[in-house]
């Protein structure tokens, strides 16, 4: 039975709480799959290649899957199922699906067919020995990309019927097939263990799939792709598909720079940036980007109504994504060594790898939330269908990125890269709040940003406060056992949140009563901020 086709309610609180929910065990056992992989790699020149062969189907992946495909498909979704046409909207969606699947079969031969010339192009700095295996890695994982774009279809329908737990907790299983495959065949059966790591990859983008098709099935009422391309909402989905597809492109170059870049400083850079990716993306993902999907099928159905409403929701977000990522980037990157070792050091993982790791970390978390403001923003000028905008703002920003980093490589090394990525984002958010500022008469409702500059003082404060003991733990902590250094490492990040959350509440800062309220609370109803009618 087709369920009824209505919008999302408004209770956004829940529905990130659920996002978070599912992300974060996601993102937990991802952690666990990197403990796994650094035991058996560490910084090696095999796992440097597989990175790099990743990076190809990945980015074909971003481009039609994910944060596009969702942006362009739940705001005319979103439409259909106000004017309550069930019938419409699942034409849609089967449309959709379709054009997906005839589009991922060509790319997917295409690109294995092509991998000699991509292994070239995604790593020009690495021997021919090492691009060969590159080569070889491509082919073995260009197939992810179609399970995961259809994956990314499914995200797109059950969000647009306000359902979050399957899209955001399936990447679970991901990570359990690629690190199950190791730990299972490496040593038991004869192949290289990166090839190990590259069909547990397949069969976990697989697994990712199937276990959301039941929830899409019992939504829709059918997981039969349609023909109907020439559909006029099939159209309107491929026209705001197309900027989007432009402006992400420019993000995801960004990211295939700075592989090539590491490919000429050692074979080591590229597995660096990976690792510590790694970590930084677990605060971006558990609470910058579940906030951001939370927040499109709301703004979505806002942009029909009022500026006012768009105000209030972008407010309403922002508060719960700077409360929750400042003390998220002060502990990455000023005490993020403790969490880079307890996570990463045995095996192949050493303390050497640990530094290298941690300096990077340290570079990326300065521009941490300034990644999540993107999204947020960019979500924002989604929702009024304008897919233009943040593509001409991403251009710019990949000069920035593509410039500083060439420089800062020559001069620092890999953390020049991260850094690099950094200042990029952080000129990126710049540039798109000061064009919703202009396009609203104001960025946020209420008392917004004298609350952030609240929320970075108690960051501060907390830091300040962290800073004589994460130097003493620095000292002992080559002759601590593993229970000494988890009792180490639990009372910093705790201490460091406890004085975070006494700072942010001596200094009255609104975002902690918002994340109590609105958060903490299940029973939460209108999720609109008071003083609407103040803009900042």
């Amino acid at each position: 039975m087709v369920a009824p086709q209505t919008p999302p309610t408004r209770r956004s609180a829940p529905a990130t709480l659920v996002v978070m929910f599912g992300i974060g065990v996601s993102r937990v056992f991802g952690l666990v799959r990197e403990q796994v992989v650094a035991f058996y790699f560490g910084r090696s020149a095999a796992y440097s290649a597989f990175v790099a062969a990743y990076k190809v189907p990945n980015l074909v992946r971003v481009l039609l899957g994910e944060g596009n495909l969702s942006a362009s498909f739940i705001p005319v979704l979103a439409q259909g199922m106000r004017a309550g046409d069930a019938a419409r909207t699942r034409h849609l969606a089967r449309g959709v699906l379709g054009l997906l699947l005839a589009t991922v079969a060509v790319l997917t031969l295409a690109g294995m067919a092509a991998a000699p010339a991509l292994a070239w192009i995604v790593a020009p700095g690495f021997d021919p020995a090492l691009r060969e295996l590159v080569e070889r890695l491509i082919v073995i994982l260009f197939p992810t990309l179609a399970f995961m774009v259809v994956g990314a279809w499914c995200m797109g329908v059950l969000h647009a019927h306000g359902r979050f737990f399957w899209p955001n907790f399936a990447p679970l299983f991901w990570s359990v097939a690629s690190a199950g495959a190791l730990i299972a065949f490496v040593g038991r059966v004869d192949m290289d263990p990166v090839y190990v790591l590259a069909w547990g990859v397949v069969a976990g983008s697989a697994l990712q799939l199937l276990v959301q098709l039941p929830a899409v099935k019992t939504t829709l009422g059918t997981l039969a792709p349609g023909g109907g391309w020439r559909e006029p909402a099939v159209r309107k989905v491929v026209a705001l598909f197309g900027p989007m597809l432009v402006g992400t492109g420019v993000a995801q170059l960004s990211t295939l720079i700075d592989v090539q870049i590491a490919s000429f400083i050692s074979d080591q850079s590229v597995a660096t940036l990976a690792y510590a990716q790694r970590l930084y993306l677990l605060p971006l993902s558990l609470f910058g980007v579940a906030i951001a999907q939370v927040a499109l099928p709301t703004l979505s159905h806002d942009a029909v109504r009022s500026g006012d409403r768009i105000l209030a929701e972008l407010a309403t977000a922002w508060r719960r994504m700077a409360f929750l990522m400042l003390p998220s980037a002060l502990a990455l990157g000023a005490f993020g060594r403790p969490a880079v070792s307890l996570l990463f050091e045995r095996g192949r993982f050493d303390a050497g790898d640990t530094s290298a790791v941690t300096w990077v970390l340290a570079a990326y978390a300065v521009g941490l939330l300034a990644y999540g403001a993107v999204r947020l923003f960019a979500t924002a000028f989604y929702a009024t269908q304008d897919t233009r905008t943040p593509v001409r703002v991403a251009v710019g920003a990949l000069a920035v990125n593509v410039a500083l980093g060439v420089a800062l490589a020559w001069l620092v090394g890999t953390p020049g890269i991260a850094l690099a990525t950094a200042v990029a984002a952080i000129a990126n958010a710049t540039a798109l709040g000061a064009i919703l500022r202009a396009r609203f008469g104001g960025l946020f409702a209420g008392s917004t940003g004298a609350d952030t500059l609240r929320m970075l003082a108690a960051a501060l404060a907390a830091g300040v406060v962290a800073a004589l003991p994460y130097a003493w733990m620095l000292g002992a902590w080559p002759g601590w056992e593993l229970p000494e250094r988890l009792l180490g490492a639990a009372g910093l990040y705790g201490g460091i949140g406890a004085a975070y959350l006494a700072a942010a509440n001596a200094l009255g800062v609104d975002g902690l009563r918002e994340v109590r309220e609105r958060i903490g609370r299940r029973g939460s109803g209108d999720t609109s901020p008071g003083g609407r009618g103040t803009r900042v």
